[in-house]
């Protein structure tokens, strides 16, 4: 019996990262959607344009809000962690 360890996976929990954003419409909306569909570990999102900080809401298991952040700011939008 040869002695080959397979590889293990770590389970992350899902954590959902709240952002305070300046994406006021449905156009912003749109116009973000093809970035956040290509970002890898992006599993859900949404944004909330009723609230007055416009919060954007991300479900992940393994991206840091850092990553959110300059995913925003480099296609242009304001982006802030905000805290629990």
């Amino acid at each position: 019996m040869n002695n080959i360890k397979l590889p293990t996976y770590i389970k992350r929990d899902l954590r959902v990262l709240v952002f305070k954003t300046n994406l006021v419409s449905a156009k912003d909306v749109h116009r973000i959607s093809p970035l956040m569909g290509d970002t890898p570990g992006i599993l859900r999102w949404n944004v909330d344009e009723h609230d007055i900080d416009n919060v954007l809401r991300i479900e992940t298991s393994w991206l840091l809000p850092g990553d959110i952040i300059r995913v925003l700011t480099n296609a242009g939008y304001l982006c802030e962690e905000l805290p629990d």
